[in-house]
């Protein structure tokens, strides 16, 4: 089986309604160009030392949470959730694995990389103690995978420049500290 093309151009996604229902579909340039409304999902693994697992995007390089993605307009949060974590992080979890804990919408106050992003998502957390070593993260998307404890949190997201995704560096301040 052929590798998922990270980020694929074409890749056909669901458009929302201001309500979060599917009303439609485009490809991620189009959403994008367009500012569509669209689908992610964020999944943050917390161990039980209360750390939180970050990682650092290939493309972007600024910390981003555990895993994340857009996903196919077939797929449900919960689904993508999994997926992610598993091509991001190299682990497989069960769906019990993940607890869905807020769905917020997130829309663009300024454009990233020249795109639009309006975007609903839905935030799961994974409670699980799983040893760095046996994170066999993604190279291709990602360059770096940290435990983060609260002090740690607390800088990263107190730094003046943009050394996290704005939208992780808002949940962390409002659940994570």
């Amino acid at each position: 089986m052929a590798k998922k093309v990270a980020h694929d151009p074409n890749e056909v996604l669901a458009v929302v309604d201001e309500k979060d229902n599917v009303v439609g579909s485009a490809t991620r340039k189009e959403i994008h160009e367009k500012g569509l409304l669209h689908r992610e999902v964020y999944v943050f693994l917390v161990n039980s030392a209360g750390q939180v697992l970050l990682q650092k995007r290939k493309d972007f390089p600024v910390w981003d949470s555990s895993a994340a993605g857009h996903f196919p307009k077939d797929q449900a949060y919960l689904e993508a959730a999994q997926r992610e974590f598993e091509e991001e992080l190299g682990i497989a979890l069960s769906k019990s694995d993940f607890i869905e804990k807020w769905h917020l919408f997130f829309p663009d106050s300024k454009r990233v990389l020249a795109k639009i992003n309006n975007r609903f998502v839905k935030v799961f957390v994974v409670k699980k103690d799983i040893p760095l070593p046996k994170i066999m993260f993604d190279k291709d998307e990602i360059t770096e995978v940290k435990f983060f404890d609260k002090a740690e949190l607390k800088m990263l997201v107190e730094l003046p420049e943009m050394v996290i995704v704005p939208a992780v560096k808002k949940l962390i301040q409002e659940h994570f500290l």
